[in-house]
């Protein structure tokens, strides 16, 4: 990608605020349009390759900034000095449920166990708990939230 996709955030490339209304986006997308075209530059290659990269950051942006999804999951990932967005952090996002206690789960499978387990948790049955964690561990392997809270209930099971 060229140095302007290296170094600028989407508001830079449109030259906008992050308060930018959806008009003020859709306005300064136009006047981008204008000047970046490739259609612009179509005597000179080397232009026309620039203005092409820069066209499609633009468009990117466009598309993006005036997504409201997508430009709040932009955001979050702008303040973590990310100035692309990705779809795989959208579907991420999509996909992953914050349960009770702030554990992040993927699949609907562990989501079940894990309800369980939380269920017999607040009745202090740790046997039941430990089981449905186990259970939900198996369906999402790499989650550690979900390791953390099965720990807590061993602890939970020694001291009682």
């Amino acid at each position: 990608m060229s140095d302007a996709a290296d170094r600028y955030d989407y508001y830079q490339v449109l030259e906008v605020t992050p308060v930018a209304s959806s008009d003020e986006i859709r306005t300064a997308f136009h006047r981008f349009a204008r000047e970046h075209h490739p259609d612009n530059f179509v005597g000179s290659p080397e232009e026309a390759a620039r203005h092409t990269e820069l066209y499609r950051l633009g468009s990117e942006a466009y598309r993006i900034l005036l997504d409201p999804m997508k430009r709040k999951l932009y955001n979050e990932g702008l303040e973590k000095g990310l100035l692309r967005y990705s779809e795989d952090r959208a579907e991420e996002k999509r996909r992953t449920i914050r349960a009770p206690g702030g554990v992040a789960l993927r699949s609907s499978k562990a989501r079940t166990f894990f309800a369980r387990a939380h269920r017999a948790i607040k009745s202090e049955d740790w046997a039941q708990a430990k089981l449905n964690l186990k259970m939900a561990i198996q369906n999402e392997p790499d989650n550690d939230d979900l390791k953390a809270k099965l720990e807590e209930v061993l602890q939970r099971m020694k001291s009682g």
